[in-house]
Protein backbone atom coordinates (compact mmCIF):
# COMPACT_ATOMS: atom_id res chain seq x y z
CA UNK A 1 0.00 0.00 0.00
CA UNK A 2 3.30 2.17 0.71
CA UNK A 3 4.70 2.01 -2.53
CA UNK A 4 1.06 2.68 -3.84
CA UNK A 5 0.94 5.79 -2.14
CA UNK A 6 4.47 6.69 -3.12
CA UNK A 7 3.21 6.16 -6.63
CA UNK A 8 0.48 8.64 -6.53
CA UNK A 9 2.32 11.02 -5.09
CA UNK A 10 4.94 11.03 -7.32
CA UNK A 11 2.50 11.30 -10.48
CA UNK A 12 0.46 14.15 -8.52
CA UNK A 13 3.91 16.23 -8.19
CA UNK A 14 4.76 15.22 -12.11
CA UNK A 15 1.68 16.15 -12.87
CA UNK A 16 1.98 19.41 -11.09
CA UNK A 17 5.46 19.88 -12.70
CA UNK A 18 4.25 19.61 -16.15
CA UNK A 19 1.28 22.20 -15.66
CA UNK A 20 2.95 24.70 -14.28
CA UNK A 21 5.57 24.37 -17.40
CA UNK A 22 2.83 24.03 -19.93
CA UNK A 23 1.30 27.24 -18.21
CA UNK A 24 4.67 29.03 -18.28
CA UNK A 25 5.25 27.96 -22.02
CA UNK A 26 1.53 29.28 -22.77
CA UNK A 27 1.81 32.83 -21.47
CA UNK A 28 5.46 32.92 -23.33
CA UNK A 29 3.68 32.06 -26.45
CA UNK A 30 1.15 34.44 -25.95
CA UNK A 31 3.45 37.49 -24.86
CA UNK A 32 5.58 36.76 -27.86
CA UNK A 33 2.87 36.51 -29.90
CA UNK A 34 1.20 39.91 -29.08
CA UNK A 35 4.39 41.59 -29.16
CA UNK A 36 5.74 40.65 -32.60
CA UNK A 37 1.98 41.38 -34.24
CA UNK A 38 2.48 44.65 -32.40
CA UNK A 39 5.52 45.19 -34.11
CA UNK A 40 4.63 44.12 -37.78
CA UNK A 41 1.50 46.27 -37.26
CA UNK A 42 3.65 48.91 -36.48
CA UNK A 43 6.23 48.24 -39.14
CA UNK A 44 4.18 47.69 -41.84
CA UNK A 45 2.22 51.33 -41.13
CA UNK A 46 4.70 53.51 -41.29
CA UNK A 47 6.43 51.33 -44.12
CA UNK A 48 3.58 51.97 -45.84
CA UNK A 49 3.08 55.44 -45.30
CA UNK A 50 6.96 55.72 -46.31
CA UNK A 51 6.53 53.96 -49.33
CA UNK A 52 3.33 56.01 -50.32
CA UNK A 53 5.58 59.12 -49.79
CA UNK A 54 8.51 57.75 -51.65
CA UNK A 55 6.26 57.20 -54.88
CA UNK A 56 5.13 60.55 -54.88
CA UNK A 57 8.43 61.81 -54.65
CA UNK A 58 10.10 59.87 -57.40
CA UNK A 59 6.62 61.04 -59.33
CA UNK A 60 6.79 64.46 -58.83
CA UNK A 61 10.66 64.41 -59.87
CA UNK A 62 9.83 62.87 -63.01
CA UNK A 63 6.48 64.06 -64.12
CA UNK A 64 7.63 66.10 -67.20
CA UNK A 65 10.42 63.61 -68.77
CA UNK A 66 9.84 59.94 -67.47
CA UNK A 67 6.21 59.99 -65.62
CA UNK A 68 5.73 56.03 -66.78
CA UNK A 69 8.87 55.02 -66.60
CA UNK A 70 9.19 56.64 -62.99
CA UNK A 71 5.56 54.85 -61.70
CA UNK A 72 6.82 51.46 -63.03
CA UNK A 73 10.12 51.18 -61.69
CA UNK A 74 8.65 52.42 -57.99
CA UNK A 75 5.77 49.21 -59.04
CA UNK A 76 8.56 46.93 -59.94
CA UNK A 77 11.04 47.89 -56.73
CA UNK A 78 7.59 47.45 -54.26
CA UNK A 79 6.65 43.88 -56.31
CA UNK A 80 10.60 43.00 -55.14
CA UNK A 81 10.32 44.19 -51.60
CA UNK A 82 7.27 42.64 -50.88
CA UNK A 83 8.51 39.24 -52.56
CA UNK A 84 11.78 39.27 -50.63
CA UNK A 85 9.56 40.02 -47.36
CA UNK A 86 6.83 37.01 -48.10
CA UNK A 87 10.17 34.95 -48.66
CA UNK A 88 12.05 35.59 -45.57
CA UNK A 89 8.38 35.26 -43.62
CA UNK A 90 8.19 31.45 -45.24
CA UNK A 91 11.88 30.96 -44.05
CA UNK A 92 11.04 32.15 -40.27
CA UNK A 93 7.49 30.41 -39.46
CA UNK A 94 9.54 27.35 -40.93
CA UNK A 95 12.40 28.19 -38.49
CA UNK A 96 10.40 28.96 -35.61
CA UNK A 97 10.24 25.79 -32.53
CA UNK A 98 7.14 24.33 -31.93
CA UNK A 99 4.99 25.66 -29.89
CA UNK A 100 5.12 23.55 -26.17
CA UNK A 101 7.98 22.22 -27.32
CA UNK A 102 9.60 21.60 -23.60
CA UNK A 103 6.06 20.58 -22.25
CA UNK A 104 5.83 17.22 -24.93
CA UNK A 105 9.75 16.64 -24.25
CA UNK A 106 9.09 16.49 -20.44
CA UNK A 107 6.07 14.36 -21.30
CA UNK A 108 7.71 12.00 -23.77
CA UNK A 109 10.39 11.65 -21.26
CA UNK A 110 7.69 10.94 -18.39
CA UNK A 111 5.97 8.31 -20.68
CA UNK A 112 9.30 6.35 -21.43
CA UNK A 113 10.24 6.63 -17.02
CA UNK A 114 6.77 4.77 -16.86
CA UNK A 115 7.22 2.53 -19.65
CA UNK A 116 10.53 1.05 -17.71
Amino acid sequence: MAAVRAFGATLNEAVQVRGALFCLELREEARRGRNMLALAVIGAAFLHIALLLAAVLVAAAFWDTHRLASVALVALLYTACGAAALARLRVEASASPAPFESSRAELARDLADLRR
